[in-house]
């Protein structure tokens, strides 16, 4: 009889456990963290470049440079948007898991339920990082334009990847440097016979986050970054980049790219899911949900 009962206690003990972590499982006490398996690559040569799906790429980290002026006309385009696609996908992926971090935290507040300190630091990180003036304004700079503009204004600054700039300083985006702190290469400017300085990054995955951070700061781009907010299209969003290049044709430029390449059905790309590796502490989510209702 006393075995019996052992065994009444023991089971009755396991479905109590078992409803409180399905329970709290399925409420998010704890936004769910998680990492991105990277597939790193060291480049030989144009063979080394993975062809990308359309709809969920690989995620690669490439190591090492290619001379794109030695692939043939008539595939290099294919090649720098497979090259390009991996970095500016998983930045984007990882804003928009930023973005839904803040608006994680902003639903607690709204709802008055408790914010782990981990998510404090988190947030305040992120407001100081990104030197925002509130909640919404941080939301706005963490949300990513589309990956056509990306990819075309990549295509046209680097001429499709045969520019010094691009090859030797992993600098797709022409970006200049103003800072002798800064990383950095010396390049002359031909046509004036004066050196400048453009950003030098270890890799194009650096590159492309130092692209949309700067994108997402600085003050010439406040427009830009409202109507990306109100999910502007890439075509809509390029007016307002007038800061970026002094070309007056440069719009007119970046849309051709985008049109002629058909970049819009990279617009829903994200990453494969088999490379998503989630982590959760149901210890630490049965805690959250004990001090927040007990």
């Amino acid at each position: 009889m006393f075995k019996s009962l052992k065994v009444i206690l023991l089971v009755l003990l396991l479905v109590i456990v078992s409803v409180i972590v399905n329970e709290v499982s399925s409420y998010n006490y704890i936004y769910p963290e998680y990492y991105v398996k990277l597939f790193e690559i060291d480049i030989v040569n144009k063979n080394s470049i993975l062809i990308q799906d359309q709809n969920a790429i690989i995620p690669v980290k490439y190591n090492g440079t290619i001379d794109f002026d030695t692939i043939p006309e008539s595939i290099r385009k294919s090649v720098f948007i497979n090259y390009m696609l991996p970095a500016i996908v998983i930045e984007h992926e990882r804003l928009l898991d930023l973005l839904r971090h803040t608006e994680f935290i902003e639903n607690r507040m709204l709802n008055k339920r408790t914010i782990r300190e981990t998510d404090l630091l988190f947030f305040k990180e992120m407001m100081q990082k990104y030197d925002a003036a509130s909640l919404k304004d941080l939301k706005v700079r963490l949300y990513p334009h589309p990956v056509s503009l990306v990819l075309a204004q990549a295509a046209l600054e680097s001429g499709w990847g045969i520019s010094n700039v691009f090859s030797r300083a992993n600098n797709p985006f022409g970006i200049m440097s103003f800072n002798s702190d800064e990383q950095r290469k010396r390049f002359l400017n031909p046509e004036q016979q004066t050196s400048i300085y453009v950003r030098s990054y270890s890799s194009i995955n650096q590159s492309v986050e130092h692209y949309y951070f700067f994108t997402a700061r600085l003050s010439s781009y406040e427009k830009f970054r409202k109507k990306r907010w109100e999910r502007g299209t890439s075509i809509d969003l390029v007016k307002l980049l007038k800061s970026y290049h002094e070309t007056d044709e440069y719009s007119s430029l970046i849309e051709s790219i985008i049109d002629k390449n058909d970049l819009g059905r990279y617009d829903h790309i994200t990453i494969n899911p088999d490379y998503f590796e989630y982590q959760r502490n149901y210890l630490q989510v049965i805690k959250s949900y004990f001090e927040d209702y007990f």
